[in-house]
């Protein structure tokens, strides 16, 4: 390292650092589990038993728990095994338009076998999110590459691949899309932008100021192109609207159901039994306030600064920092789903003019290095061992 620059050939060593922790981060959690990959998909008994044809053979399966990856293996098995749109998840509202996770990795699922489902979604998350780190070291300043060390151990962009969610790809995909974007290059800019809409919605708020400039500089052509991610997923809605599953979930929530007002789910969250309580357990959940706070103020800041540069990045970070606003308590007691909502934000803050010189910014990166570290420790001393079988 020199001047604040991190060589290539550093940050490779860095990887193979990172990705022999991975390895025994997945021994450590698999552990309990008879050291099956399939225990990070988190199947619970009850969608087991609504989709026995779906769920593989020796397969963990929690009699209590269990998590989001689940639906995207769902979905997958069904689109690329079964076709008949038989399934069953908790919401169908909520699942359907996110389908690219379950699409990327049901393709080498279904030439490969669905039994090494667990394995392939790893390899997959995990080889976007490596390619997304050298697109996001090419677009930091020459004196600030060194600052990738944060994105590459995000606790957010960890925890979800983990957990074999879509998170990280989705801002795996931004980052490469970004890349693109910034070196003049549309054609691949535009596909992994569509890449990343289809699979999170949020990513067409990177779209409307691309959009919207080249309205302005009447160049029609960069209109229609960046607007084809933008009908892709309209177009996505539309059809699940048309087309839906035959069961429309188990427990089909509205946007409201998930939402409330701003930080009354934060608040709310310390209460039980009717009475306020404060935990060890909830310092991280301060700590994650403390980092909306100060993103805030940044955002803010940046925006002040110099709105024509940062805009395009603005928009996208603003809707983040929305949805941790109006979250509902449930997102404010659980670690994983808020951890979740921040995983877009590190990156693309970063990129931001004049952001790396910003307390507010360097406040939260030295908070995401003290979660990252939490995470580790919570996934090797912390998370209890769930009752479990395996799958017929």
């Amino acid at each position: 390292m020199q001047n604040g620059r991190v060589k290539l050939r550093q940050l490779w060593f860095l990887i193979l650092l990172f990705i022999c922790g991975v390895g025994g981060l997945i021994y450590c959690k698999t552990a309990p589990y008879d050291h099956s990959l399939s225990a990070l998909i988190g199947i619970w008994e009850g969608f087991y038993e609504i989709n026995p044809d779906l769920v593989d053979s020796n397969f963990v399966i929690y009699k209590s728990g269990g998590y989001d990856g689940q639906f995207f293996y769902f979905l997958a098995k069904d689109l690329f095994a079964y076709g008949d749109w038989d399934l069953i998840v908790d919401s169908y509202h909520f699942r359907f338009h996110r389908i690219g996770l379950s699409l990327f990795t049901g393709v080498f699922s279904a030439v490969i076998g669905f039994s090494h489902y667990p394995l392939i979604t790893i390899l997959f998350l995990f080889t976007v999110f490596f390619l997304s780190t050298f697109c996001l070291y090419s677009l930091l300043p020459e004196t600030k590459k060194w600052f990738v060390v944060f994105y590459l151990f995000s606790p957010f962009s960890l925890n979800a691949n983990l957990l074999l969610v879509a998170d990280s790809l989705f801002v795996s995909f931004g980052i490469i899309a970004f890349y693109f974007f910034r070196n003049k290059k549309t054609i691949p800019a535009v596909f992994f932008f569509l890449l990343m809409v289809i699979t999170r919605e949020l990513g067409v708020l990177f779209l409307i100021p691309i959009v919207f400039k080249a309205l302005l500089e009447k160049k029609w052509k960069d209109v229609f192109l960046y607007s084809i991610p933008g009908f892709a997923f309209l177009y996505l809605v539309g059809y699940g609207l048309v087309h839906p599953p035959n069961h429309l979930g188990t427990n089909p929530l509205g946007f409201r159901d998930m939402t409330d007002l701003p930080l009354f789910g934060f608040f709310k969250s310390f209460r039980e039994g009717g009475s306020f309580q404060f935990k060890l357990k909830e310092i991280p959940k301060i700590l994650f306030f403390i980092s909306f706070i100060s993103l805030s103020v940044f955002s803010i800041q940046s925006l002040k600064e110099s709105f024509s540069k940062n805009i395009d990045l603005l928009i996208p970070i603003f809707g983040s920092l929305f949805v941790i606003l109006i979250a509902e308590q449930g997102y404010w007691r659980s670690f994983d789903n808020l951890s979740r909502m921040f995983t877009l934000i590190l990156p693309f803050s970063m990129l931001l003019d004049g952001a790396l010189k910003k307390p507010f910014l360097r406040l939260f990166l030295g908070i995401s290095i003290t979660l990252f570290f939490f995470l580790i420790i919570r996934i090797l001393w912390i998370t209890p061992t769930k009752e479990f079988f395996f799958s017929l």
